[in-house]
């Protein structure tokens, strides 16, 4: 009896990487930060250094941060809403596909594929 309980506290989905904050895991957070990192406080730093105020900039660079992780975040939990695992993963491959940044591997055409494999046979 104990056996059959332990397997019904099992998660249903063990590849998937757990949800931490808002819907977004530990990568997608990782990602969030970095991104807002690189962007955003060097230019923070550069707009206040203009006015002198150029350790302020670094104090404003990661409050802004901060808000990125919140916003972003809160947009990939709407788009992750209701779908599958790594949808808005492929449907980003698929913009930029679109824009000819990145070339990517599916097939997006209806079309007669052949494998252009042909048994050549010999006659005598």
């Amino acid at each position: 009896m104990e056996s059959q309980q332990a397997n019904e506290l099992l998660p249903v989905r063990l590849n998937a990487e757990p949800s931490i904050f808002r819907g977004c895991s530990l990568s997608e957070l990782m990602l969030l930060v970095t991104v807002g990192g690189i962007a955003l406080v060097p230019g923070s730093v550069i707009v206040c250094g203009l006015f002198g105020y150029l350790m302020m900039g670094v104090g404003i660079g990661l409050l802004l941060v901060i808000a990125w992780v919140v916003i972003g975040a809160t947009v990939l939990q709407k788009l992750k809403r209701g779908r599958p695992l790594g949808y808005y993963q492929l449907r980003l491959r698929l913009w930029l596909e679109d824009l000819h940044l990145l070339r990517s591997s599916f097939i997006r055409q209806s079309r007669v594929w052949d494998v252009g494999r042909r048994l050549k046979w010999k006659v005598r």
